[in-house]
C-alpha cells in the first residue's frame, strides 16, 4: 500500500471516529478491526498484528493485561 493509501484510510477512520464520537470511538475502531480480522481471514497473523500494535504502544503482550488504573 502506497503512502497516500495510508494516508486516505488515516483520514477515513480519522471521520468515522468524529462522527462516532467520544463516547462510542472505542466500539468504532474495536467494531473496524473485526471486520479487518475477518476480511483477512488469518487468525495467527490478526493476533501477530494485535501484538505489534501493543509493542508499538509500549505494552509488552507477553507481560498479560495491564493492570486496571
Amino acid at each position: 500500500m502506497l503512502q497516500q493509501d495510508i494516508e486516505a484510510v488515516y483520514e477515513e477512520l480519522a471521520t468515522g471516529i468524529d462522527v462516532a464520537g467520544s463516547a462510542d470511538a472505542e466500539i468504532f475502531l474495536a467494531q473496524v478491526c473485526l471486520l479487518l480480522a475477518r476480511e483477512l481471514g488469518d487468525r495467527d497473523r490478526v493476533l501477530e498484528l494485535i501484538r505489534q500494535a501493543m509493542r508499538l504502544h509500549g505494552e509488552d503482550p507477553a507481560a498479560g493485561p495491564a493492570p486496571v488504573r
